[in-house]
Parts: structure tokens; sequence; C-alpha cells
């Protein structure tokens, strides 16, 4: 197994790189290492990182807010500070695991498998909630081009969504970006009758 690309990110430069010798030594490749006053000078995508270690004395919601939308990858926050209010803070902020302890690399690989597993769990989470709420928008407006073909055409039901469903494949889109088309253009001869 290929051994992960991690990206160290420190709010104190001599721990950061003592912290970067001791994770080389038992055999990490550290692809960066950067204090957190450097962070907007880098692109951790050029790297190809695998996992962010976030070692911070005092955690910082703006910071960690920052790391998590930035790098996108699985961001785990080593730090001293143990109080439940951070610690809703930090994950809140999007962190994947908060560890009160410094970094031991003896530890170290299980706690990232860990992290890893669970950022792409809560990343498929997300995609099938936004699939949800599209399919879910995606009936409501098929339902309203129905009712609106009803009351044009003098349509059935059923009649409504075979005309919805044709005009859809013949211009090969999905139903739900045909209704919100046919409602897009209703709404704008309304507001042309009107002016």
């Amino acid at each position: 197994m290929p051994k992960l690309k991690i990206a160290l990110i420190d709010d104190d430069q001599d721990r950061a790189n003592y912290i970067k010798d001791s994770l080389l030594q038992h055999d990490f490749d550290v692809v960066a290492c950067l204090t957190i006053d450097h962070l907007n000078m880098f692109k951790l995508e050029h790297l190809q990182a695998d996992v962010i270690l976030l070692d911070m004395d005092h955690p910082h919601r703006d910071i960690i807010e920052s790391c998590v939308s930035q790098f996108d990858l699985p961001t785990v926050l080593f730090t001293q500070n143990s109080q439940k209010d951070m610690i809703k803070s930090a994950i809140d902020a999007g962190i994947t695991a908060y560890i009160v302890d410094g970094i031991d690399p003896a530890k170290l690989d299980s706690i990232l498998e860990i992290s890893i597993e669970q950022f792409k769990k809560h990343k498929k989470l997300l995609t099938d909630l936004k699939e949800t709420q599209n399919k879910l928008a995606d009936r409501k407006d098929v339902e309203k081009a129905k009712v609106l073909l009803m009351q044009l055409h003098q349509l059935t039901e059923d009649q409504a969504f075979q005309l919805l469903r044709k005009n859809a494949m013949s211009h090969r889109m999905t139903m739900g970006e045909m209704a919100r088309r046919l409602l897009d253009a209703q709404e704008l001869l309304q507001t042309k009758l009107k002016d």
C-alpha cells in the first residue's frame, strides 16, 4: 500500500520542523511543512496530499475553516486544548478528527486511516443529500409544470406528464430541467404581459 502523503501545518515553526523530522524517521511521506502564517501563499493541491495534520496550541475556527475549505482534504487537528466549546467549534468548522495530544508517529497510522474513512463517509453523505435535494426540487418543478400544461392545453395529468417527458427527451435534458425551462418561460411571459 502506498504511503499517505501528509501536509503538516503548525502554528510554531520549530515544532513543525521537529514533527516533520519525527514523521520522516517513522517512514511517513511529508509533502509539505508550513506554518499557519504561510497558508495563503501555498497551494497543497500541487503536492497532491492525502491528509492534513493541523497542529495548533490555540485553535481558531477561522483558520480551521480556511484549511478545510481551501484544501478539501481530511484534516486532523492535534492540540492540547480540551475545552468542549473548542472541540464543538472545530468539528463544526469541518475537522475530521480532534486529537487532544501531541502527534505520536507510532499511533498516527490508525488515526489517519480512520480520519480518511470518516472524511469519505462524510463526503458521500453530503453528495447523497445534495442528490436527494435535487430530486425533490425536480419533482416539485415537474408537478408545477404539469399543472401549467394542464391549464394551458386542457390536458389530463398523464397527458401533461407524457408531453413534458417527450420534450425533455427530444432536447436531451432531464424532466426537471425541462420543467424549469417551461416555468421560466411562463414567468417571462407573465412579466411581459404586465409591462
